[in-house]
């Protein structure tokens, strides 16, 4: 189809084809930012690093499993700055452990209360001395497989382990436990460096590391001397969050606005050269000026931070963060709308929230499932699967949101048609119960009424009882007087 431009007609999509190729270049960038952002770094200190090792390395990390580690990451930095309050891990001489168990010429006692849990242990001697700090992403198999069991293979050879003064004469180890492998990490690399306990033969996450878990460890390492500068890091994380997420919209737009141009210059296009750059500019600064209008609408990757960081759950549906934002923003701009928009606008974004909101949650859920299911059953697609996967999603999305598209809005202008039936009622239904309470009013003044003409009613009983029992008494004595006067006249005459 075409459309008028200023300088000539202009070429594109069908709607439908549009929209699954516009949410294909959504989930492919969120993809290929993602592989950039959690990428391992395979040349750390290097003096010059190789661009092609590290195209390689962000390829390779741009699965939906590092997506998520990415959207999770503010994680970890909450349950270090938990830890922090709770357990005091700025320092040895403050820390509150979890538990201990003690160990005496080689051998355990209490270990198997030990969790199979990631965590830190701080090794005590005989004099209560902190003498060697360690972590492990197992805390019960780190001991029994490894220091235990080393320093036995040790003995075995004629040789010392580093631990083996304090596993003869007998030492206490205890521990914390972590929810991930990263906090583990950046405590111990913290209280060696705070303690220098005389084991550890070196500070750990000293210099730039490689392996991405250690590349995080090392933040929380750096920003760990209080609960305050945890904090801060936090902030600066999010912050970066932020920016990460201002850059991907652009690199969507950029993309999105050259597929425009592509798709006019292969219909037969004949706009110039120079109103194509103008036009392609023109977009990228409608999304610039739009952040700089709406500043809410910059705030995803903070919401996805803070969301991330208190609910380990959106490990599994990692988008869900976003696009709660996205529903309840467009859902805000509506309402505050609402009273402006004709009845076709307010049909029309109410719609569009509904469908496009609804298979965003769907199709994005679905994306690393079907990215796992590639990879399981092809594997040597393993390394496609992640854009394989994108443009599945993607096509799943836009024939669902062209299939809802079919009837929502008809329901919505039903909704929005028996608005004023609704609010008709309302206020007859208003009316009717302004009515009654003025009735109940009138029948509660009648009853008033009744009660007085009752009450005076009774005192009118009450006196004329009253008047009757005088009146008999009064009769009584009267006729006990005549009585009394006949007889003494019978007397007399006698």
């Amino acid at each position: 189809m075409s459309t008028s431009d200023s300088s000539a007609a202009v070429h594109s999509l069908s709607p439908l084809s549009n929209a699954i190729v516009d949410k294909a270049i959504d989930n492919v960038t969120r993809k290929l930012v993602g592989g950039v952002r959690n990428k391992n770094n395979s040349q750390p200190n290097s003096n010059k690093s190789s661009l092609k090792t590290t195209v390689s390395d962000s390829l390779a990390a741009t699965s939906a499993a590092d997506v998520m580690e990415v959207a999770n990451r503010g994680e970890a930095w909450k349950e270090m700055i938990s830890k922090s309050l709770s357990h005091g891990i700025s320092s040895l001489s403050s820390m509150h452990f979890d538990g201990e168990f003690s160990v005496r010429d080689g051998i355990a006692d209490g270990l198997h209360k030990v969790p199979n849990t990631p965590g830190v242990y701080v090794v005590f001697d005989k004099q209560n001395t902190p003498v060697y700090v360690g972590d492990s992403t197992n805390i019960r198999g780190r001991w029994h497989a490894g220091h235990l069991n080393e320093n036995r293979q040790k003995l075995k050879n004629g040789e010392q382990y580093k631990l083996t003064e304090q596993l003869s004469e007998g030492c206490t180890v205890k521990f914390i436990s972590c929810e991930s492998k990263e906090t583990a990490a950046a405590i111990e690399a913290h209280l060696i460096k705070d303690a220098a306990p005389k084991v550890n033969a070196r500070e750990e996450l000293l210099n730039e590391q490689g392996s991405r878990s250690n590349i995080e460890a090392k933040k929380m390492k750096d920003a760990s001397g209080s609960t305050a500068s945890l904090v801060k890091g936090a902030a600066t994380e999010a912050a970066a969050n932020v920016g990460w997420n201002v850059l991907e919209t652009l690199i969507t737009t950029c993309i999105k606005a050259l597929k425009d141009e592509l798709v006019d210059i292969v219909s037969g296009g004949k706009t110039k050269l120079k109103d194509r750059v103008k036009r392609l500019f023109k977009k990228i600064w409608a999304v610039l000026t739009n952040m700089v209008k709406n500043p809410g609408s910059i705030l995803k990757g903070l919401f996805e931070f803070i969301v991330n960081a208190f609910a380990s759950a959106f490990r599994k549906v990692y988008q869900l963060a976003k696009n709660i934002y996205e529903l309840g923003y467009a859902a805000w701009q509506l309402y505050k709308g609402s009273k402006s928009l004709s009845k076709e606008e307010l049909v029309h974004k109410v719609s569009e929230i509904i469908i496009t909101s609804g298979c965003l949650v769907i199709w994005d859920a679905l994306d690393p499932i079907i990215e796992a299911k590639l990879t399981a059953l092809f594997p040597p697609i393993a390394p496609y699967s992640p854009y394989i996967a994108a443009t599945i999603a993607a096509i799943g999305f836009g024939v669902s949101s062209h299939y809802l598209s079919g009837f929502i809005p008809t329901v919505v202008d039903k909704i929005v048609n028996f608005n004023p039936m609704l609010n008709q009622s309302y206020e007859q239904q208003k009316s009717a119960c302004a009515q009654l309470v003025i009735n109940a009013e009138k029948d509660l003044i009648l009853l008033n009424d009744l009660e007085g003409y009752m009450r005076s009613s009774k005192e009118l009983v009450v006196d004329l009882k009253a008047k009757t029992g005088q009146l008999e008494q009064h009769q009584a004595i009267e006729a006990f007087s005549i009585e009394d006067r006949l007889n003494s006249i019978s007397l007399g005459a006698k």
